[in-house]
């Protein structure tokens, strides 16, 4: 017996299709597409894995926390939490440190004009650093930029080695996590950004230490500042050198 010829299937109307299949709409496919893009992780940079491992868990608010200005001899330390959007894509984002100013600025002006993104920056100013130390300040810092959000997050990413204590429980410390987590990424991004640009405001009190340009490092031409001109009313007094000037943690009276 000869086989029978094959014959196609017959072709199905728009409205059977429709009856058959549900439609994507153009929309549908990109915010789908942005989803599967935004938990891809890059070849360079943070991905969105941490984060994954605690949706999956039923954590739904995951958010990240980071600091800026832990190791500078003048100005604040600042601490940002933010809960980065399953479905947000934002290319250029990075650990704040591995970026250009201009890149960070433009992040930064993303992640502030949009609504869905949750954040909160602490500020602990100089006087305060020298009060509780530097250590003490930064974990306040993150703990009150978490306590900040608008939504109480069901858990942390915290970059570094360093769990703040009182949200030991319900968060997780990574280190360089800034550089392997999108909403840490995001959150030094705000810590750094607002340091910088409180640091350039400093520097037009006191142009002679070059603030805007270090940001309060204890590079060269800042230390060579500090020891003509003597430490500024932003400076950290229980810092080198400046704990060995007058009005320093360490001062002997004789300036040795």
């Amino acid at each position: 017996m000869a086989d029978a010829p094959f014959e196609p299937p017959p072709k199905q109307s728009p409205s059977s299709r429709s009856s058959t299949r549900k439609r994507t709409t153009k929309a549908e496919k990109d915010a789908e597409l942005a989803k599967k893009a935004a938990k891809k992780p890059k070849k360079n940079g943070p991905s969105r894995a941490h984060e994954q491992m605690y949706w999956d868990q039923g954590k739904k608010i995951v958010c990240g926390v980071d600091e800026a200005g832990r190791g500078p001899l003048a100005g604040p330390v600042v601490a940002a939490a933010c809960v980065f959007p399953e479905d947000l894509v934002i290319d250029a984002i990075n650990d704040s440190k591995q970026m250009t100013e201009e890149d960070r600025e433009e992040v930064y002006e993303q992640l502030m004009e949009n609504p869905e993104v949750l954040k909160s920056v602490c500020v602990i100013d100089h006087k305060e650093i020298d009060d509780i130390n530097i250590l003490e300040a930064t974990m306040k810092a993150m703990r009150k930029s978490v306590e900040g959000l608008p939504t109480k997050a069901d858990w942390v990413l915290v970059d570094g080695n360093r769990v703040p204590e009182p949200l030991k429980g319900r968060a997780e410390a990574i280190v360089k996590g800034d550089a392997k987590s999108v909403c840490i990424a995001a959150a030094s991004v705000l810590a750094k950004v607002t340091r910088d640009r409180m640091m350039v405001e400093i520097a037009k009190e006191h142009p002679e230490y070059g603030f805007a340009e270090h940001k309060g490092y204890g590079v060269k031409s800042h230390m060579a500042a500090i020891h003509e001109h003597g430490p500024c009313p932003y400076h950290r007094m229980t810092f080198a050198p400046m704990k060995y000037m007058p009005g320093g943690s360490a001062y002997d009276g004789d300036g040795k």
